[in-house]
């Protein structure tokens, strides 16, 4: 019915050129025919009554574009196998304006994933990370909690003083004119948090709850609306309370504040925490080493197209994540030279690994059970009220993209242990607080 001839035409790109036998053109002309006749409605003959060769002869070059539409569509997948090639990347058709006078032909441009020859597992060295959790890092997470759990309470001859939190009422005008959100009312304001334009929270200090005042600030220079940016604005305010920050005198206090039952449970919650998030580090730390050490020792040279599509594919999911914060970005992001430069070298970082997994994935004939699918969710379960996780396990069991989504990871955490047992490594090991300053840098 088909037949494929492949041309390889450099690394990874290859021609497939299909013909199909006349007797199939005639075939799907026909039954096009047919369709055509039951639909077509011509002056002087019944619906489903017009004799062939009229319509031919009306919707000949119709009939044609469809029959090679449906040829293209019924053959496209069975030419891809027929090759033998495994696309990368969606093939390029392309139809020749020249057909020969029997049959019809077509060909598909083909970029395929790089053949690698996987270095030797046991020739890799890296280092090997565990990231431990110390007093000091319990301390740490009380500390920001004994600061963040905080309380108000109102005061109404008190002088407002940094860390105060006070409601206020305010417009804002520029040259005597009120502009487009500067008015606000009761809105909530701790006093050194720096939320508002600078200068605007100095202003409020020695302040008074149902004291007004006349703010005077300017707009910064790169404010991010534009008519306002440099320029001087004046806001009338009002006070309308101030409240004092108050916080739990001890841990016992704070572990009731936050539902435990006293600081001892409190500091084995933070403990247990912790510890699931040293666990995720060690992991994080050895995976990089792994895959830089992967990266090093399997050279690769990728297809231009397929480089080219993950660009796309990444951009498109940089720019709806800023969309989703708010953030609109303009066609002046696809010509910063930096921005692309960065995206390209996460592609070919991404894909190359992509490659590398895959090849560890075949030579270790690695899987992942269902069981462990199973005890991974049972895990983030726990970050949930027990009366929560049934829900929570169900729902994850529900989406199949989250599913998809957990067993690759779960898949490239198999893979990288696989490496692990195999490879030179040294043992490294920090503290989690040391960890957490890493990656904040």
């Amino acid at each position: 019915m088909i037949q494929t001839e492949v041309k390889s035409l450099g690394r990874n790109e290859h021609q497939v050129h299909v013909t199909v036998a006349q007797g199939e053109y005639d075939r799907i002309y026909g039954a096009m025919v047919n369709k055509l006749t039951m639909q077509a409605k011509l002056p002087g003959f019944r619906p489903g009554k017009t004799p062939s060769h009229v319509i031919k002869k009306q919707f000949g070059a119709k009939l044609h574009e469809d029959t090679i539409s449906e040829l293209i569509q019924t053959h496209y997948v069975t030419a891809i196998e027929s090759s033998g090639l495994t696309p990368a990347v969606q093939p390029m058709l392309d139809v020749p304006a020249a057909q020969p006078a029997s049959g019809f032909e077509f060909t598909m441009k083909v970029t395929t994933w790089p053949e690698v020859e996987l270095k030797p597992l046991n020739e890799l060295s890296f280092d090997k990370t565990t990231v431990n959790v110390e007093d000091a890092d319990i301390q740490a997470v009380i500390d920001r909690l004994q600061a963040s759990q905080v309380k108000y309470e109102l005061d109404a001859e008190r002088a407002a003083e940094k860390g105060d939190q006070l409601h206020i009422d305010f417009c804002g005008s520029i040259d005597g004119e009120e502009f487009d959100g500067g008015k606000g009312e009761d809105v909530p304001l701790v006093l050194g948090e720096g939320r508002f334009i600078p200068g605007f929270e100095d202003q409020l200090i020695g302040k008074k709850a149902g004291e007004d005042v006349t703010i005077e600030v300017t707009f910064p220079a790169d404010y991010q609306a534009a008519h306002l940016a440099g320029k001087a604005a004046s806001f009338a305010s009002t006070v309308k309370s101030v409240g004092r920050p108050v916080t739990a005198e001890s841990e016992d206090a704070l572990a009731e504040m936050l539902g435990f039952a006293d600081a001892a449970a409190l500091r084995a919650d933070a403990q247990t925490r912790l510890e699931q998030e040293a666990v995720e580090a060690s992991r994080a730390s050895t995976r990089e080493a792994a895959f830089d050490a992967l990266l090093a020792a399997n050279e690769m040279e990728l297809p231009e197209a397929l480089i080219e599509e993950d660009m796309r594919a990444t951009t498109r999911r940089v720019l709806e994540n800023m969309k989703q914060q708010g953030v609109q970005m303009g066609a002046e992001l696809f010509d910063n030279e930096e921005f692309r430069n960065e995206v390209r070298s996460r592609s070919e970082k991404g894909l190359k690994l992509s490659v590398l997994l895959q090849r560890i994935r075949e030579a270790g004939d690695l899987s992942v059970s269902d069981a462990e699918i199973d005890a991974e969710i049972d895990r983030q379960s726990t970050q949930y009220p027990e009366a929560q996780r049934d829900q929570f396990k169900a729902w994850v069991h529900s989406q199949k993209e989250q599913m998809a989504s957990l067993r690759e990871r779960l898949l490239e955490r198999t893979c990288i242990e696989y490496v692990v047992a195999q490879a030179t490594t040294s043992p490294v090991s920090k503290p989690l607080s040391v960890w957490q300053q890493e990656q904040e840098q």
